[in-house]
């Protein structure tokens, strides 16, 4: 049986996913004016450069033998999958802004931008996998799981997700949760930044966001690699969320303020 508590931390986790992106589009539409587009090709940017250049790219690497010698090393292949994640993202974000938000190049839409980039991120690899979470507990309990769903995946990856799913600590599921929103923040962090270099013309801000961006990958793939545990790794995202915080309530003031705001 999965318990009560491991499902109202999925639930939690799932009103996080879907429910804070959407809820701070509506807050600073409301509040800031931001233009809507502005978060659009935020997760726009998001779906191409990972779901449909980036992922698919380390998927094909996989099958590849140098990658796979390269993939035995945790250092090596940590260093190579965070730094690859900046590279896409952050360039991804610079010709977002220079292609599609033209007019749209102040701070509210640096940071309207930063919801729609981290807000689909959130939804597409933590909220559609909590539904699934939260459906298959339902049916473990229910014992619809072992009538239904055994029979079609085949009783070793059934017993997987069923153990997954009954022995993990409640927690850990609301902790998915977590990582999302204080990524969200580090994502508006990181857009601000990539705005920088549009506004200023200057692309030194690109490389800072990239080598930021590499940073706060980095430690998330290294700790648990190295067999610690993984609240580590949420500390120190929290940590970066905090002075992402700051970082976004500072910088304000150093973009215009765009008429066709």
């Amino acid at each position: 049986m999965v318990g009560t508590a491991s499902i109202i931390a999925m639930v939690i986790t799932l009103i996080i996913c879907f429910g804070l992106p959407i809820g701070l589009a509506i807050y600073f539409y409301k509040k800031e004016g931001i233009a809507l587009v502005a978060v659009a090709v935020g997760a726009l940017v998001f779906l191409v450069t990972q779901v449909l250049i980036r992922i698919p790219i380390l998927t094909y690497l996989s099958t590849l033998q140098w990658y796979q010698q390269m993939a035995a090393n945790l250092l090596i292949i940590a260093l190579f999958l965070s730094l690859t994640a900046g590279i896409f993202e952050e360039v991804g974000r610079y010709f977002g802004f220079k292609l599609f938000l033209k007019k749209y190049l102040s701070w509210k839409n640096g940071v309207a931008f930063g919801i729609g980039h981290g807000g689909i991120e959130a939804i597409v690899l933590t909220g559609l996998t909590y539904i699934n979470n939260l459906v298959y507990s339902v049916m473990i309990n229910t014992g619809a799981f072992a009538e239904t769903i055994a029979p079609q995946i085949g009783p070793e990856m059934a017993n997987y997700i069923e153990t997954q799913l009954v022995e993990l600590p409640f927690y850990m599921f609301l902790v998915a949760g977590l990582e999302r929103a204080f990524a969200i923040v580090v994502h508006i962090a990181l857009s601000l930044v990539v705005l920088l270099a549009v506004t200023k013309g200057k692309s030194i801000y690109l490389l800072y966001a990239i080598l930021l961006h590499t940073a706060v990958n980095l430690p998330a793939v290294l700790i648990p690699g190295l067999g610690y545990n993984i609240l580590y790794a949420e500390l120190y995202l929290l940590v970066l969320a905090v002075i992402g915080i700051i970082f976004i309530k500072r910088s304000r003031h150093s973009f215009p303020e765009i008429k066709s705001d």
